[in-house]
């Protein structure tokens, strides 16, 4: 079975690790002016607010909320006295669990945000290993700020670089994976068809895999994969058509025509008239082409309708399937492999979207 593992919203996740970095370090006077008083500084509670406070991208006032509630909730493994791996390990969850509820790029589901609040709080206890490393090693005898920035932003890397798991997304199913990459792409009604094909896709492999060794099994999920599949091939050519169309703007060019035109038949000079109308005519040109993909693009999405549709059908068929023996349900599955190719050969054998 291949694994696809898709990354989501890769720019968010950038941005909120250097912010994450900058916030860490901010915070280094607090650090120096502990050592300073000799007072002892819990390093991993510094990094870990500064890191939360900077990279939750929100508005101000959950920002002051965020300033308030995550410092107290840091406070819990100190005050329910854990040993200090399990304590780092507990702030980096809790950390990763607040600033993960709030993206503005995406909504993760809820094991996504546990898978990445448990990276993060998994790394610290690491993190702060690095830090008295690169103290002993390279900062050794150093004091104030420019001595603790490091190693908090240090810490607050490994943080972030642990929550890199709630923005991953594994799909055991390649044509799944290709659905749901496009789905992010997509906009407008291709996306809701793109979307309602992944999930159609999804129900009916759930639906053979009720079928367990029967004979046509094979044969119907191959057909589901093509049909799946030419939602998706004709999805990307329609946003490259939308993509074609935006880029031209054929209002203006249809603008320019009437302009050109409209020139043409006021001027009085027969040499004059003559350039306007060749450019008219070569800008007209442009113009009945940008039509003709117009009238593709609308082909292509009734195209993407109907695909929809065959997979609706082939969903409510595969219900129909479930009951009866082996046998039987071989023979059931293999007819409607048939069928389904049959129906899929038809509508690829259309006249084509020109």
């Amino acid at each position: 079975m291949a694994f696809s593992v898709q990354l989501h919203a890769r720019e968010d996740f950038e941005v909120r690790t250097l912010r994450a970095l900058g916030g860490a370090a901010v915070l280094a006077p607090l650090v120096a002016l502990g050592e300073w008083l000799h007072v002892r500084v819990d390093v991993a509670f510094i990094a870990l607010v500064g890191a939360g406070l900077a990279s939750a991208r929100v508005g101000w006032k959950t920002w002051v909320a965020l300033a308030v509630g995550l410092p107290a909730l840091l406070s819990l493994p100190e005050l329910l006295r854990l040993p200090v791996p399990a304590a780092q390990v507990l702030m980096g969850v809790l950390a990763a669990s607040m600033v993960g509820l709030w993206n503005p790029e995406w909504k993760p589901r809820p094991e996504q945000v546990l898978a990445g609040a448990l990276g993060a709080g998994a790394l610290v206890p690491l993190g702060m290993y690095v830090r008295r490393v690169l103290d002993a090693r390279l900062l050794d005898g150093l004091t104030g700020p420019l001595h603790a920035a490091p190693g908090l932003a240090v810490v607050a890397l490994f943080w972030s670089v642990g929550r890199l798991a709630s923005h991953l997304e594994v799909h055991a199913n390649t044509v799944e994976a290709r659905g749901a990459r496009l789905r992010t792409r997509m906009v407008g009604e291709p996306q809701e068809l793109v979307a309602r094909t992944v999930t159609l896709y999804r129900e009916c492999r759930a639906e053979t895999a009720q079928l367990g060794s029967a004979p046509g099994r094979k044969e119907l999920e191959r057909v589901l994969d093509t049909l799946a599949l030419e939602v998706f091939n004709r999805a990307e050519a329609h946003a490259q058509l939308e993509s074609q169309l935006k880029g031209a703007r054929m209002e203006d060019v249809n603008t320019q025509v009437t302009a050109l035109r409209t020139k043409a038949t006021a001027t009085t000079d027969a040499v004059a008239r003559r350039q306007l109308e060749l450019a008219a005519g070569a800008l007209g040109e442009e113009l009945n082409q940008l039509e003709t993909m117009g009238r593709k693009r609308e082909r292509l999405l009734a195209q993407l309708h109907a695909q929809v549709a065959m997979m609706e059908r082939a969903r409510v068929s595969l219900v129909a399937v479930r009951g009866g023996d082996v046998a039987a349900k071989g023979e059931q599955a293999a007819q409607l492999a048939r069928r389904l190719a049959e129906l899929g050969q038809e509508d690829a054998g259309g006249p084509p979207a020109q």
